[in-house]
């Protein structure tokens, strides 16, 4: 009764759309074609399948279906689903401390574990793929559905195996969950003290990044700082307010970001402001390929008003608006709704099938290229390095070992280059 009650509606919804658009008559006849095909498909599912099949399982999956061909972020929410999140939000949570997402091949991917995490203490590192969870195959997971295999009650363990992108090299590894509190500004000390170029390294973005970017950079101004070079590296994004309000410190006027989709409601401009502006010192900006969201909204703000210059390659491309909308019985839809752009009206967001011809992500305007080591000592390198409390005292920031490890230190490219750009600019400043 309830397959012939959901053919029905298909009637129904094909008439409408015949009085909406009459002229679309043929469009309409397939749209009906496919109800019924749709119907077919589970009748045939619930008469001939090997086994009994639940109603609510077969529309579940239905629902979930449609919605991940559209893109790794739109999802369905049962009400179960939704009661998690809210308990998520909430409450504190155990999790390993890692971004994730669906690449072209909807392979669960890392897009970067954050710093004194379980995922990164446990070898985790950008790009992985994560191929099983508990023994069993990520193979059509949606991210919600991972999401909520990985979280789980502090001190629990979960075993997961990973493919690293980097090396090809399959490893299972058990990691213990915790709560994940991170601090965004990870490191905040002067790089170059006879030139005065600061060095401020951001983790993520969060209710607190603003606040804490602004202690830092006043303890360096103190300093006497006289250029910056932010690093956005491996930061996966965060609050989108948060972004927006990094960035307006650093831009006194003008568009920061734009979301834009197809109806008027999803169009919104965060505008910079000339109150909290810091001062219009040099500034670099780091980025890598794991570079995502939020950060890609800041280095592409600072382009696009020509305040600083871009270093390192390009950055991941994730750049879409997510909302949420209701259903009856509590269900919700998690729909991708606009993307951002940055103020010159460039798209960050990549699509699945993009082409790196394509106009996605934020360029670098000084491109560093780097190799697998150099990604793993970078990781190494972030492991050890501390917020450096008094940044006068070269005590603080020891090197990691003896006089062996003194003659192989770890060389930051990107770094270098963006140094050197700024000591640049400050000598053409000063003439």
């Amino acid at each position: 009764m309830r397959f012939r009650e959901l053919l029905l509606i298909g009637v129904l919804c094909a008439v409408l759309i015949l009085q909406v658009a009459p002229g679309a008559e043929k469009a309409s006849e397939t749209t009906y074609e496919r109800f019924r095909r749709f119907v077919t498909v589970l009748e045939q599912v619930k008469r001939h399948y090997v086994t009994p099949v639940d109603d609510d399982k077969l529309f579940l999956g239905a629902y979930k279906g449609m919605l991940a061909e559209l893109d790794p972020y739109s999802q369905f929410l049962t009400k179960t689903d939704v009661e998690q999140l809210e308990i998520d939000t909430e409450g504190e949570f155990g999790g390993l401390g890692i971004e994730i997402t669906l690449d072209e091949r909807r392979v669960l991917t890392v897009i970067t574990p954050l710093e004194d995490t379980p995922a990164m203490k446990a070898g985790v590192l950008p790009g992985d793929r994560i191929v099983e969870i508990e023994g069993r195959s990520t193979y059509g997971i949606t991210l919600l559905d991972a999401v909520q295999k990985l979280r789980g009650r502090p001190g629990t363990k979960v075993t997961i195996t990973v493919i690293h992108q980097l090396t090809g090299k399959r490893e299972k590894l058990t990691i213990t969950r915790d709560v994940i509190k991170v601090k965004s500004v990870r490191a905040a000390h002067m790089v170059d003290e006879k030139a005065k170029v600061g060095y401020i390294r951001m983790n993520n973005f969060q209710r607190s990044t603003p606040q804490e970017l602004d202690e830092a950079v006043k303890k360096l101004l103190a300093q006497g700082m006289r250029a910056l070079v932010l690093d956005l590296r491996r930061n996966p994004g965060g609050l989108l307010d948060s972004a927006a309000a990094v960035a307006d410190r650093f831009i006194n006027k003008g568009v920061i970001v734009t979301t834009r989709g197809r109806t008027p409601e999803t169009v919104h401009r965060f505008e910079a402001h000339e109150e909290g502006t810091y001062p219009d010192f040099p500034l670099a900006v780091l980025v890598s390929s794991y570079t995502a969201s939020g950060s890609e909204i800041v280095a592409g703000a600072v382009r696009d008003h020509h305040r600083g210059i871009i270093v390192g390659s390009r950055t991941f491309g994730k750049g879409s608006v997510q909302s949420i909308l209701s259903l009856a019985g509590g269900a919700k839809l998690r729909l991708t709704t606009a993307y951002y752009y940055t103020p010159s009206g460039r798209c960050i967001h990549r699509q699945l099938n993009a082409k790196p011809t394509d106009p996605w992500g934020i360029m670098p305007d000084i491109e560093v290229k780097t190799t697998f080591e150099d990604e793993l000592a970078l990781g190494e390198h972030f492991r050890k390095e501390r917020i450096v409390e008094n940044t006068h005292d070269e005590k603080a920031v020891p090197p990691p070992g003896g006089e062996a490890e003194k003659k192989e230190e770890f060389v930051d490219k990107a770094l270098v280059r963006a140094v050197d750009a700024l000591k640049a600019i400050l000598v053409y400043r000063s003439n």
